[in-house]
């Protein structure tokens, strides 16, 4: 099998058997897999058969996601956080709080207000999507945050969702722990050149594929390598 967005092979060691996902070594992009291609990858692939390009499969819609659908238009709307991330970031915020009243230490006490924010966003805002034919708008309401984005449709050539990693060290008794977490975003490759992120953060992978067939069936855009990717 091949990428659908760059050409190149899809290698086993990117292939997710538990979330039926396959992350493309060169290009990073994600493909959702039929059933018949893990078995198939289980059995072995034979020496004679050629490489099969990935085609773009329906990606069912995450139960995390509200839509609201038009005529040629859609807003997709989901939590940011809840109830349970906003009170512990208050918590956080009120120490800060203290300890900037009690020593005296000012700066701390604009970290608790960013922190108390920070706490608010977490608790009541959502992202929201709206997309038509002429382009989509991406932003956190109702509270203001950055990371909005407005794109015409014009502008934008082609939309692909990638796997990234973050790592975070721990020391405890004496020894260090890293822990690598992965987490999925959309992007966008602009007309002009150029590639922009439009969401990051996202916790399932068929999340950022979903967006990325709904918002292009909607832009009217269909799919093809991406710009400046190795096609073999």
């Amino acid at each position: 099998m091949s990428c659908r967005n760059c050409g190149a092979g899809l290698e086993a060691d990117g292939i997710d058997a538990s979330l039926r996902v396959a992350t493309c070594g060169h290009c990073g992009s994600l493909h959702e897999l039929p059933r018949d291609a893990l078995s198939n990858q289980h059995s072995g692939p034979s020496s004679s058969s050629p490489q099969k390009k990935t085609e773009r499969l329906e990606v069912s819609m995450p139960k995390r996601f509200t839509v609201q659908r038009g005529t040629g238009s859609m807003e997709v709307s989901w939590k940011v956080g809840g109830i349970f991330h906003g009170a512990v970031l208050l918590v956080i915020a009120g120490g800060f709080a203290n300890a900037a009243l009690t020593s005296g230490l000012l700066f701390l006490l604009a970290g608790s207000i960013g922190l108390f924010y920070f706490a608010i966003v977490r608790t009541f805002n959502k992202h929201r999507i709206r997309v038509d034919a002429t382009g989509l708008q991406i932003a956190q309401v109702p509270l203001p945050w950055p990371g909005a984005r407005k794109l015409s449709a014009a502008q934008i050539e082609q939309l692909y969702a990638t796997e990234y990693q973050t790592r975070s060290q721990s020391e405890g008794h004496g020894n260090r722990s890293v822990r690598s977490s992965k987490y999925y975003r959309l992007s966008a490759t602009k007309r002009e050149g150029g590639k922009i992120t439009l969401l990051s953060g996202l916790s399932d992978p068929h999340q950022a594929l979903w967006l990325e067939q709904e918002l292009e069936r909607l832009l009217g855009i269909s799919d093809k390598a991406v710009a400046g990717s190795h096609v073999q």
